[in-house]
């Protein structure tokens, strides 16, 4: 394990999202829909897809972001790989036609330089060692491929307490919200390089004027120091030469 380890281990992380798997974790992120689809819209303009592109979607859920990338990049070669096997499940039900592949956030069980794009959404802060993972994601990155991942920062943390007091959605389970300093260390001790990073999702809650303000302030302050208050923080990296 590294120095970046946390305190939970990967099979209590695989507990809590078997339990929430399907309707209840559908259901509680119907409640949070701009929220929870955001970081969707987002990934999709950071990502380098064409046609002969291999994707792989980790950390994939119940495969709510398939609709978005096919939407944006029609027929391409996507991978969903997930931890939970009965998240797994619930996405080969809603998409039965895409790829899935269970498997552990410390080994991914593909072979090396075999991906054009890795897509990572939130997923980071409930991986038990997070340096592990961002080496086994550049293993499998090709020499010219791309990471996009996000995830909550640890100024975002109060967030994860309010919930667990009123009960807004299903909860974070094991997890550690990481300072973007820490990220951006483990980022490069992986091998990476950080090509871009910004804050984005200023105002947590729904409404179109609502998402026309959020853009408009990720715009102005996103890319600088304020950013790091935004609670979904994006990291676009390529493999360092």
């Amino acid at each position: 394990m590294s120095r970046f380890a946390n305190n939970f281990e990967m099979a209590e992380v695989e507990r809590f999202w078997d339990a929430l798997a399907g309707h209840e974790y559908e259901h509680a992120n119907e409640k949070l829909n701009r929220v929870h689809t955001q970081r969707f819209r987002e990934a999709i303009k950071l990502l380098p897809v064409e046609e002969d592109s291999r994707v792989l979607n980790v950390w994939s859920r119940v495969g709510d972001g398939v609709p978005f990338l096919r939407r944006a990049f029609g027929e391409f070669e996507l991978v969903n790989a997930e931890l939970s096997l009965q998240m797994l499940k619930a996405s080969t039900k809603l998409n039965p036609r895409e790829m899935h592949v269970q498997t552990s956030l410390h080994e991914l069980p593909f072979a090396g330089s075999s991906f054009d794009a890795v897509m990572s959404l939130e997923t980071l802060e409930h991986v038990p060692d997070p340096l592990l993972f961002l080496r086994e994601v550049r293993r499998v990155l090709t020499p010219n491929g791309v990471l996009v991942m996000s995830l909550p920062p640890s100024a975002a943390e109060w967030t994860s307490t309010v919930n667990n007091i009123l009960k807004f959605h299903h909860g974070e389970g094991p997890h550690r919200f990481l300072a973007p300093s820490e990220v951006k260390n483990m980022i490069a001790e992986a091998g990476l390089k950080l090509l871009e990073y910004r804050g984005t999702l200023f105002l947590p809650f729904g409404g179109m004027g609502v998402e026309r303000l959020d853009g408009f302030i990720a715009r102005l302050i996103g890319k600088g120091p304020l950013g790091q208050l935004g609670l979904r923080q994006f990291y676009v990296c390529k493999v360092a030469r």
